[in-house]
């Protein structure tokens, strides 16, 4: 069994001594990969060079042994191929043309309704971020249909990017690849984390209808002009929406029902969207050919990251830095709701330069074994986190989506900043909700 290196007190006082020493080791290492993450340094590597740092310095393990064989281990777990999986069905589908039908077969359905066919970017939105799993890739892919054809009809830029950007919730809308994540490196359930986040996101999503159509009320001229829609028009739209309403309740009803795990559903999914490509007459080589490569440079991309953030895992998990940080959290007695609020600044602070994603994979091993400590649940927290790093990725300065939105549209950075805070403080809503009322996520993983 492998033993830690028994430092020697530098006070009087062994607990002392040693929360002195984890409290530098942790100053250490975190210096360390705050000088990689602005030397421009890739994330990935900087990350592992932490580790690395980490076992040499502060313990006395073979440390290229012990780290080689940890990430052998985990990267040869089943539940990985889910990633993949859902990346590829992601990137088969947005070569489908999935898009354009979406947009196009939504538009009858809310033409008359207040906000018109900014609606159907909401709506667009959140089946995207149903099917792809990506919030990034649901802002670039919808807002590359749904600028150009609102803006041909008067419509105003700011409203049509601000409900591209925060109905974009890739992240909180199964089948997510942060629930796939998050689970692994908390050994959370995937299937009750996929449960859980459904209700709260489509809940989120309402808040939006209901803020585009007063919006709408209030100032008409936002959403200009009047719709020709027929009987024929609606029996159209049908073909294009009801394959991709299918597609998401075969991968997600699957997986609620027991029926598959959620890997089995993965391939489910990619199958599934191959047919939708074929059925759409978007199939080609070159499409399938682009697809896997984008397939395998994203895989590649987050399971490196993974692997390293596992490896850090384990490394500070051995110096006992977040136990001891957890210990000393629980022992300061203040109010569980002021140490929910000190988090949420954290994360809206990484948001301003790191990616979701990255934020969890940094993250996670020193905070959840404080929330566990706060006796709070860990699905309840796995949705709420998935909130916040929605509302971290549309606020500046550096929020990723605002500029997704502002590279594929061309607009103003402050107009695309400015028509993401009504929806950023939307979230915030749903997260003052959801910490009042902890059902809202755990309804539907109770009845697992």
């Amino acid at each position: 069994m492998i033993q830690p290196v028994r430092f020697r007190p530098s006070v009087k006082g062994g607990d002392r001594a040693v929360m002195d020493e984890s409290t530098l080791q942790m100053i250490i290492l975190l210096g360390v990969l705050l000088i990689a993450l602005f030397s421009g340094m890739w994330l990935g590597i900087g990350i592992m060079l932490v580790a690395v740092l980490g076992g040499v310095l502060f313990t006395d393990i073979p440390t290229g042994t012990v780290l080689t064989r940890l990430q052998f281990t985990q990267s040869t777990s089943f539940t990985l191929l889910t990633i993949p999986m859902f990346v590829l069905m992601g990137q088969i589908l947005s070569y489908s043309g999935i898009v354009d039908h979406l947009f196009k077969g939504l538009v009858p359905w809310v033409s008359r309704f207040p906000g018109k066919l900014l609606q159907t970017n909401i709506l667009s939105c959140t089946m995207m971020s149903a099917i792809t799993g990506s919030t990034v890739a649901t802002c670039a892919t919808v807002s590359s249909i749904s600028v150009p054809a609102l803006t041909k009809r008067g419509y105003a830029p700011g409203p049509i990017v601000g409900t591209i950007g925060g109905a974009a919730m890739g992240l909180l809308i199964p089948p997510s690849l942060y629930f796939i994540i998050y689970g692994m490196i908390t050994e959370t359930s995937i299937r009750r984390l996929y449960a859980a986040g459904l209700i709260p996101g489509l809940m989120i999503e309402f808040f939006f209808i209901a803020f585009v159509a007063i919006l709408a009320i209030v100032r008409p001229e936002l959403t200009p002009g009047k719709e020709k829609v027929t009987a024929r028009d609606f029996l159209l739209s049908l073909p294009r929406v009801l394959p991709v309403i299918g597609l998401m309740a075969l991968v997600l009803g699957v997986i609620y029902l027991g029926i598959s795990t959620v890997t089995e559903a993965a391939a489910i999914g990619v199958l599934g969207a191959f047919v939708l490509m074929v059925g759409f007459r978007r199939f080609s080589w070159a499409n399938i050919r682009d697809a896997l490569l984008h397939t395998v440079k994203t895989t590649g991309m987050i399971l490196f990251i993974m692997l390293a953030s596992i490896t850090v895992s384990n490394i500070l998990g051995y110096l006992g830095i977040p136990a001891k940080l957890a210990d000393a959290v629980v022992h300061a007695n203040l109010p569980p709701i002021l140490m929910f609020f000190l988090i949420m600044v954290m994360y809206l602070i990484l948001g301003t330069f790191l990616d979701g994603l990255a934020m969890v994979l940094l993250t996670l091993p020193v905070v959840f074994p404080v929330i566990i400590g706060l006796g709070l649940d860990p699905i309840w927290f796995g949705v709420v986190l998935a909130v916040l790093i929605e509302i971290a990725q549309i606020t500046p300065p550096l929020g990723f989506n605002i500029y997704v939105l502002q590279g594929s549209t061309g607009l103003p950075l402050p107009l695309v900043i400015k028509w993401q805070i009504p929806f950023a403080l939307l979230m915030f809503l749903g997260i003052i909700l959801l910490y009042f009322f902890p059902q809202i996520a755990l309804f539907l993983p109770g009845r697992m």
